[in-house]
């Protein structure tokens, strides 16, 4: 079963606070509001199974809204499960830039995302600092592998649908060391029939995975069961009721503790002239490729007519694989590749670090692009195979990956763009420290898969201009130093010469429809005046000729969008490449490119939004949390009758969300998406007057042309009913509620003491239990450590000494030296001195006892140049085996941290702040608001309620529903008024009331 972990966490605290009068929650909230955004406790497999069982028997696809809502699931969630993006078809791979590749070899990344499992894992969210995989020109098949069946991130799907990727919707554990891990009740799905003999749960299963728009299902299968001769027959069965459905992509994944097929599993684990069974991975054989790849695959061959779905599978807790054996003869290069690890974090994920987390997501995805594209992060120079010395890790001068030869030695890149122009880019990785829009800040950090652009089919393919002669004179990365519209961009860093360096970004093939193309580039050099970009735009046409246009000067520091026109680019002419040229003199090249659109005169009108329901979620005086789900008016085509409209049907091309203060106020755009739905944290007003509106528009597929737009007022709670929203400008530091062992965690891990001797006034900290909210954050800033410019201040650190305690963390400290209000990275390659970690101790998979036995001092000096005022140290402690986790700031694995105030003095000069380089002042207005009417609903009241005498009393509620702690509904009421809870059992619920198109949450206690 799923948790509800806010909501457990909250009723921990509830408990707490009612034993102890004096302890307060973790978080004050207005009585309408909740921290918590997610409830997935209703979508449980064998449950979902049920309900579409049982929509077929009443001649039906998929539930009714109400049977949803009867098993405690609701729109609102739904719409974050589902995804509205078709899956891309790939183009042919002939032209692929390794020839001696096998042109169909797969590969399958068997890996989760995010961290922990199941529940909000891989959702949007406000946590900058998370997962965003980015390598789908190389992926076939991702594995969903820490979700269960059916409960796969909607946003993770339109990621990969966009690039071409099937993903599956989830994994079910069978091993025969773990019995009863969901397999009876499922076996019972598998082998049930009906009365005519058919499998009872083929069609509905089918018809799950429409409706919600994932590809598949994913075993982790390791005792034989597969072998059953039910079970087979139903797997069969699916893969035939699929193709019946034109679901040509169905995937089922198994994957197996056999390291070869054979004449005894050749069709329980593939298939045979009756048809595919299932797509399978070959277990590895000692940790390492299975040397039965060239006999497995003519054994598929010789069932099937082909080996496609048949990959050879490898734990990559080490790289040092035999990566030989993958290419030791023609039959084994007809072999897939699958890479696995682990249950709760992909190995890129976990291995990956930073100094914080901004060079945390730089460094991952380099290390993505050494995995796949080759140790110099360019698929035509890669260093040669080897099996060994291929390090997760950083030794000495060289970067983790730096000498592995890539999967692109084995696996040809993907593309999946074509079709007709427009196609645009803002190199959005799916996430932000702050959302942007044309350079400006218009909301704060965010996290949301469904907004991450198609990735570039090649990572980095970087030659001499016109030639496939490999050039270093230019870098490209991704970067969040700056955003033009989202959170990230393309950086290009080198030399500029007059020969030029070409970066070949797409595999394409586009065909201009219309007249008049041109290409849209914003840029930003950073520097004052008008300094010239000596950047180009490139195309490749279909005829083999390359158009080249000038990207001009820049005029400012601040990001500028250009307009180019395409003159070589006729009505009629396909697109093969795009790509940008650097040429020129500058031997400190750096720009920055923000968006790269390719567009012509076509115009397309996109369908409308319809029933935007928005809920309101942590509110204050000052800050509002939103998330909204709506519809669009248009009736679904290739999955009518699963009722899942793909978003290209309606001429759409993703949704912009819009915020307004007032009928009549500025209006700015403040995150984007594909699903129909989104997350928005903090929304900061301007006052506490502030009457927000949330508005929703759809943008069409020319890119130019939109929706009216809905929008929705959110009517204020009673401001003396708010709290005051705490200025935080540190970030947060807490420990992820989803990752594994966190339960054991809040019990086991916590600082005991802290004190500190040598400073002007010390310190000392006891606590003799555990953090009681869960979060596993102490803020302790009202005990202050004054210390003086200079001074050398000694701190000890105890914790509690537990079998599973915090021996198993690193442990560091980070002080706020420059005043502002963050913590800077240690060390910083141009200044190490201004770095502000104090001390990191603690070993790498390994435990520290005398974190919990002696405990650890550390002496330190406070730099002369430490800036005189208030300021903050921050302890950190996450666990040893994850050490990308291991930030100020963000949310760790296991761990625990805890904040003390300081205040420094002195006169010595103070360091200066750090340089903010993004563009400043109040962000543009969208594009085209004065195109069409929008539409608005105004919503004058609040919804609320109170109980007394064991009733619940309602006031502006059309519809309410109760859940209890573990997320199942108790009670659904239409325009209530009152309602007796005199039959509830004493605990905590959760109260959900709409009121027109806004719905408020309350908690209450029997």
């Amino acid at each position: 079963m799923k948790k509800r972990h806010t909501l457990a966490m909250w009723a921990m605290a509830c408990c707490a606070a009612i034993g102890t009068p004096n302890v307060a929650l973790s978080q004050e909230l207005s009585p309408t509001a909740t921290s918590e955004v997610y409830d997935f406790s209703g979508f449980v497999d064998v449950q979902l199974m049920e309900l579409f069982y049982n929509a077929h028997v009443d001649g039906r696809k998929y539930p009714t809204e109400e049977e949803f809502r009867a098993k405690g699931i609701l729109p609102s969630d739904i719409a974050f499960i589902r995804s509205h993006v078709r899956k891309a078809q790939i183009m042919d791979r002939g032209d692929r830039i390794v020839p001696n590749t096998y042109e169909k070899r797969d590969l399958w990344m068997n890996i989760p995302m995010s961290t922990g499992k199941d529940g909000a894992v891989g959702q949007p969210s406000t946590n900058f600092a998370d997962d965003v995989f980015s390598m789908w020109n190389y992926t076939n098949l991702f594995g969903s592998w820490n979700h269960s069946f059916f409960s796969a991130p909607g946003a993770w799907v339109d990621a990969a649908h966009k690039n071409g990727t099937n993903i599956m919707s989830g994994i079910k554990f069978f091993e025969s060391w773990t019995p009863g891990i969901g397999a009876g009740e499922w076996m019972n799905i598998i082998t049930a029939k009906n009365s005519d003999g058919t499998f009872k749960y083929v069609k509905p299963m089918i018809n799950c995975l429409m409706f919600f728009g994932s590809d598949g299902i994913n075993y982790n299968w390791e005792d034989s069961g597969y072998g059953d001769p039910d079970i087979i027959a139903f797997h069969k069965a699916l893969h035939k009721e699929a193709a019946a459905c034109g679901f040509d992509n169905f995937q089922l994944g198994i994957y197996t503790s056999a390291s070869g097929l054979n004449a005894g599993n050749v069709n329980s684990l593939f298939g045979n002239e009756e048809g595919r069974t299932a797509h399978t991975m070959l277990n590895y054989a000692a940790s390492d490729f299975s040397y039965q790849m060239a006999n497995s695959v003519r054994i598929a061959e010789n069932a099937m007519g082909t080996s496609e779905g048949l990959y050879a599978g490898v734990w990559i807790v080490s790289m040092d694989r035999s990566w030989t054996r993958l290419n030791a003869d023609e039959d084994s290069k007809r072999c897939g590749v699958c890479l696995w690890g682990e249950h709760n974090t992909s190995r890129f994920w976990s291995y990956n670090s930073g100094a914080d987390a901004y060079d945390a997501q730089s460094n991952y995805q380099a290390l993505l692009e050494r995995a796949f594209s080759g140790g110099n992060r360019n698929p035509l120079n890669r260093p040669a195979i080897s099996n060994t010395g291929n390090n997760w890790e950083k030794e000495g001068d060289k970067l983790p990956l730096s000498t592995f030869a890539g999967l692109a030695t084995w696996i040809p890149e993907r593309s999946a763009i074509q079709g007709n122009l427009p196609f645009a880019t803002y190199f959005n990785l799916g996430n932000g420290d702050r959302y942007n829009y044309k350079g400006k800040k218009t909301a704060g950090s965010w996290y949301n898969m469904s907004n991450q652009d198609r990735v570039p089919t090649y990572r980095w393919l970087v030659t001499q201009a016109g030639t496939e002669t490999v050039s270093t004179d230019i870098q490209p990365e991704f970067s969040h130093d700056d955003a033009y519209t989202g959170g990230s961009c393309l950086k290009l860093t080198g030399k500029a010469t007059s020969a030029g360096t070409d970066i070949v970004l797409f595999k394409t093939n586009l065909t201009a429809s219309s007249t008049g193309a041109y290409a849209s580039v914003a840029v930003k050099s950073g520097k004052e005046g008008s300094n010239e970009t000596n950047l180009y735009v490139i195309l490749k046409k279909k005829d083999g000729s390359w158009v080249e246009a000038p990207i001009g000067t820049t005029t400012s520091k601040n990001w500028e969008e250009k307009k180019i026109d395409l003159s070589g680019i006729a009505q009629g002419d396909v697109i093969e490449r795009i790509g940008l040229r650097v040429k020129g003199s500058d031997e400190n090249y750096k720009l920055y490119v923000g968006k790269l659109e390719i567009n012509d005169n076509v115009k397309t009108v996109p369908s409308n939004i319809t029933d935007l329901m928005v809920e309101v979620k942590e509110e204050t005086k000052t800050t509002l949390s939103i998330k909204a789900n709506w519809l669009v008016d248009k009736t679904a085509e290739d999955r009518a009758d699963w009722d899942l409209l793909y978003n290209d049907e309606a001429n759409i091309d993703h949704f912009e969300i819009l915020y307004k203060n007032g009928e009549e106020g500025r209006v700015s755009e403040i995150a984007r998406t594909t699903q129909w739905a989104v997350y928005v944290g903090d929304i900061t007003f301007e006052s506490v007057d502030d009457q927000p509106f949330i508005g929703v528009r759809a943008v069409s597929t020319d890119l130019k042309t939109y929706s009216p737009v809905e929008w929705v007022e959110i009517t204020r709670a009673a401001q003396d009913a708010l709290p005051n929203k705490e200025v935080n400008t540190y970030g947060i530091s807490q420990m992820d509620p989803n990752c594994e062992g966190a339960d054991i965690a809040r019990q086991q891990r916590y600082v005991t003491d802290f004190t500190t001797t040598g400073a002007t006034e010390n310190i000392t900290y006891h606590a003799d239990g555990p953090q009681a909210d869960g979060t596993q954050y102490v803020n302790a800033t009202d005990m202050i450590l004054k210390v003086e410019q200079g001074q050398q201040v000694t701190l000890t650190i105890k914790c509690a000494d537990f079998s599973d305690g915090l021996k198993y963390c690193f442990a560091g400290g980070w002080m706020d030296l420059d005043g502002s209000g963050t913590f800077q990275p240690d060390p910083i390659e141009d200044n190490p001195a201004a770095g502000e970690r104090l001390f990191r101790v603690g070993n790498l998979r390994a435990p520290t006892p005398e974190f919990q036995t002696t405990g650890i001092t550390h002496t330190f000096t406070v730099p002369a140049d430490a800036c005189p005022g208030k300021s903050r140290l921050r302890i950190v402690f996450s666990d040893a085996w994850f050490e990308g986790s291991f930030l100020p700031t963000g949310l760790h694995a296991k761990g625990f941290s805890i904040d003390f105030g300081v205040e420094i003095t002195g006169d010595n000069e103070p360091r200066p702040l750090p340089a903010d380089n993004h563009d400043q002042g109040i962000a543009d207005e969208p594009d085209g608001l004065d195109d069409v009417v929008s539409i608005e609903k105004v919503n004058s009241e609040v919804s609320s309620f109170y109980v007394a005498n064991d009733m619940i009393n309602f006031q502006n509620v059309d519809n309410a529903w109760i859940y209890n702690v573990n997320g199942g509904i108790v009670k659904y009421l239409t325009n209530p008024s009152s309602v007796s809870i005199a039959d509830l059992a004493n605990g905590v619920y959760i109260v959900r009331m709409q009121n027109n198109n806004v719905i408020r949450s309350g908690k209450f206690i029997k």
